[in-house]
């Protein structure tokens, strides 16, 4: 993991306001989806096709491989899950109209990364942990991975599952630089800690 993707990490404690603009691209019975499909930063999703023109779902062997599917409007659904299990997401969408048109909107690892990263500094926990979940299916790197778990349970005051969330990602890093930014971050949670246990004490 690159030493600025951790300090990416480790900055959202401090709540450092990131950018994130969603794109979505729209679909009809009446038109070709070729050209159509983009992802939320408006980068195109290759190799997609359509498994079943009726119910409009769609498939892809883009290379990101990992793709959550939306469909808004007046039906609400959601289909996360990798590239081989889009027969799954045929069934998933089979009750759905043929004859409306709908708003997809495709999500690849990068955009679940930063959607958590948003959910988190607007303080939406909940939200935030629900996006976490779709990170684990989309495979994200396991340092990564505990890094935002860690930085979750301290944003919602659970200092010691932070610091042995923290502990696990530390272990998986290599180079001095990375295992030193991770130091400063584990020192604020022995604090933090502390500090709690004295309240717990001073509470008896």
């Amino acid at each position: 993991m690159k030493r600025k993707n951790i300090l990416k990490v480790l900055s959202l404690i401090l709540c450092a306001p990131l950018v994130s603009c969603a794109t979505t691209a729209s679909i009809s019975s009446k038109k070709s989806l070729h050209g159509m499909i983009s992802d939320m930063h408006g980068e195109p999703v290759a190799n997609y096709s359509i498994l079943d023109q009726n119910k409009k779902v769609v498939t892809t062997t883009d290379e990101r491989g990992f793709f959550c599917i939306e469909v808004n409007r007046s039906c609400k659904k959601e289909f996360t899950g990798f590239k081989e299990n889009w027969e799954s997401a045929r069934l998933n969408f089979a009750n759905i109209p043929a004859n409306r048109l709908y708003i997809l909107q495709i999500k690849s690892v990068k955009d679940l990364k930063e959607e958590f990263e948003n959910f988190l500094i607007q303080g939406n926990y909940y939200q935030a942990e629900k996006t976490l979940l779709k990170c684990k299916e989309a495979s994200i790197k396991e340092t990564e991975l505990r890094l935002y778990e860690s930085v979750l349970a301290y944003k919602k005051g659970d200092f010691a599952t932070a610091k042995e969330e923290l502990l696990a990602a530390k272990e998986k890093l290599t180079s001095k630089e990375e295992r030193s930014e991770i130091c400063m971050y584990e020192n604020l949670l022995d604090s933090k800690i502390q500090e709690t246990n004295q309240e717990k004490g001073e509470s008896k």
